[in-house]
């Protein structure tokens, strides 16, 4: 199949942005991802381990990680090994009765899934972080417009939102056969570099966290906010190629990243083998905490 949609983003003041998604698929070892913005295009092709990237930038933006939230509707479900899910309750949201359960790790909830009792689709998902400021950039997903492809109910509407405002959105404009297959656009692009992925993987988990110095000036000034680094997990656990996506004060980057580069973390494994993977790291400097 070729599934084609519109894509929309929020940029730093609020504006959504627009681009084009083309997903080309075969076979769960042979398929081809491009997501395209003005000034950066980042292409996957995958194969039975994993997949070859090419992308415009030496990391990966913050919006494109939320992007591939919306798009991976498998990952946004999975529950991890270590998660565990809550009883399931009913209630009504905007005049459809829904069945929910949470999410939860260590007790804590967080995201609540829930599905339409009439044809069990997926309505939508809460994303929820206990006590914890600035909130979370999506805090919820919602799907609709579903309709019938090849016997599978597929959402053709994604939104994401902070509060009630829309951060993101995935319109799908076309889902049709693949009628000749061009075997070039499987093959792995010019200077790619392969990620492993596999469907068992493990995902990252945090082995030791250096909390991040709030500078001095920083609190005089009353300078807050949250910076997000992008990272690369290596197979021992250490953290490699930082790079600030979402900024705040100069001072509050350069502490965020001193912190990070401290980090280490139990590294993601497929079939038990360690292996490489992409991530972003959230640091927060709140006054009063």
């Amino acid at each position: 199949m070729t599934m084609r949609a519109e894509l929309q983003i929020s940029d730093r003041k609020g504006d959504l942005l627009r681009g084009d998604y083309i997903f080309l698929w075969t076979s769960p070892s042979q398929w081809r991802e491009e997501i395209r913005f003005a000034n950066y295009v980042r292409l996957r092709v995958g194969d039975a381990n994993g997949y070859w990237q090419t992308s415009g930038l030496n990391y990966q933006p913050e919006k494109v990680f939320q992007l591939d939230t919306l798009l991976h509707l498998k990952e946004a479900t999975r529950v991890a090994t270590k998660e565990g899910l809550g009883k399931v309750r009913n209630r009504k949201s905007g005049g459809m009765l829904e069945s929910c359960t949470d999410v939860k790790w260590r007790g804590t909830t967080e995201r609540t899934l829930c599905f339409d009792d009439a044809d069990g689709t997926l309505a939508d998902i809460e994303y929820r972080r206990v006590d914890q400021e600035p909130p979370l950039d999506i805090t919820r997903i919602e799907y609709g417009a579903f309709e019938t492809v090849a016997g599978k109910l597929v959402p053709y509407q994604i939104r994401a939102l902070n509060g009630q405002k829309v951060v993101a959105a995935v319109t799908v404009t076309e889902i049709t056969p693949i009628t000749q297959q061009d075997s070039a656009l499987f093959k792995a692009p010019l200077n790619a570099e392969f990620w492993a992925q596999c469907d068992d993987m493990q995902q990252p988990e945090a082995a030791n966290q250096v909390l991040p110095k709030y500078p001095a000036e920083a609190k005089a000034n009353y300078e807050q906010g949250r910076v997000i680094v992008y990272a690369v997990v290596e197979t021992d656990g250490s953290l490699s190629h930082l790079a600030i996506i979402q900024g705040a004060a100069p001072d509050l980057e350069a502490a965020a990243l001193e912190a990070v580069r401290q980090w280490h973390y139990k590294p993601p494994t497929c079939i038990h083998k360690p292996i490489r993977m992409e991530t972003s790291v959230n640091v927060d400097f709140v006054l009063g905490q």
